[in-house]
């Protein structure tokens, strides 16, 4: 069975061997209609806007899964070293992500402020408290813990099933592994297929999410150091790891780190993920704990 809805500006996939009921169907939508409300940094009324406006010393009040998805971005946040950020919001602002996707052409601002070494926000039960500057872009984590959580819900009933959303991926199989298919960023042609039976998969690219700033091009992936598009030869990252939130974390490490330091600090955080790695010639490169490796198909 294969069902689909829009949420957080993609299109979710849902795909089962075994119907789901209406019930449970309208239990999906009226949660991703709740993320779309609550989760985005483009509606002034949602509760993230709400965080972001808050002066320090000042409290809010959230729901339960919005607290416990900013508990996890804050442990990766501290976890990696702030490679992985999610607090950059005046950044992409800055760089000229200022409008919801697609447009072609921003505007920079000339006030940058550096992104916050430290997290703005403390998280106790559903109360968050401001204790520094810095806002809260959930981007890619945001939309991998909506399907996560979908998933975790449909799984309970669903021998066989898989989520995707926008290059975010998960899937689950009592029996066969489902094969899904890596495409190139520029033409969307099939270039590489992962078999997975348990697990998650992300795809980031630089090529999507991007816009003019005069004559130079920039793009949604910051370094979570500098808060500026990172520069890097690397076009493409799908990561595979157990869980979609580890895979979301290790695509923006992965466009930040060279070879050496991916095998000395994101496979010690990540030690059982695998990145598939496509530079600006084409070329495609597998690397896992231990060493990296040309992919052949």
């Amino acid at each position: 069975m294969n069902r689909q809805l829009y949420a957080m500006h993609n299109t979710i996939r849902f795909v089962t061997d075994q119907p789901i009921t209406e019930d449970e169907w309208q239990t999906i939508e009226q949660f991703f209609q709740y993320v779309d409300r609550q989760w985005s940094r483009f509606d002034p009324a949602s509760e993230v806007s709400r965080l972001n406006g808050l002066m320090v010393g000042e409290s809010l009040s959230v729901s339960l899964p919005l607290a416990r998805l900013l508990q996890r971005a804050i442990r990766y946040f501290e976890q990696t070293e702030q490679y992985f950020s999610p607090f950059l919001l005046e950044q992409q602002q800055a760089n000229g992500y200022d409008r919801s996707f697609p447009f072609q052409r921003g505007v920079e601002s000339l006030r940058f402020e550096s992104p916050p070494e430290s997290s703005p926000f403390v998280v106790e039960g559903c109360d968050v408290t401001r204790v520094s500057h810095g806002t809260i872009d959930l981007g890619g984590i945001g939309k991998g813990a909506a399907a996560m959580l979908a998933a975790q819900r449909l799984r309970k009933k669903q021998p066989r099933g898989l989520i995707e959303a926008g290059g975010d991926v998960i899937v689950w199989s009592d029996t066969q592994p489902w094969k899904v298919a890596i495409t190139d960023p520029q033409t969307e042609q099939a270039i590489a297929e992962v078999q997975l039976r348990q697990g998650a998969i992300a795809t980031s690219n630089r090529v999507y999410r991007s816009w003019k700033v005069g004559q130079r091009t920039n793009h949604h992936l910051l370094s979570g150091k500098t808060g500026r598009p990172i520069e890097t030869d690397v076009v493409q990252v799908t990561a595979s790891a157990p869980q979609l939130y580890e895979a979301e974390v290790m695509t923006k490490l992965a466009f930040q780190m060279t070879e050496a330091e991916r095998q000395d600090k994101l496979f010690k955080w990540f030690p059982k993920g695998r990145l598939l790695l496509m530079d600006e010639s084409g070329k495609m490169v597998v690397e896992e704990k231990g060493g990296q490796s040309i992919w052949t198909g």
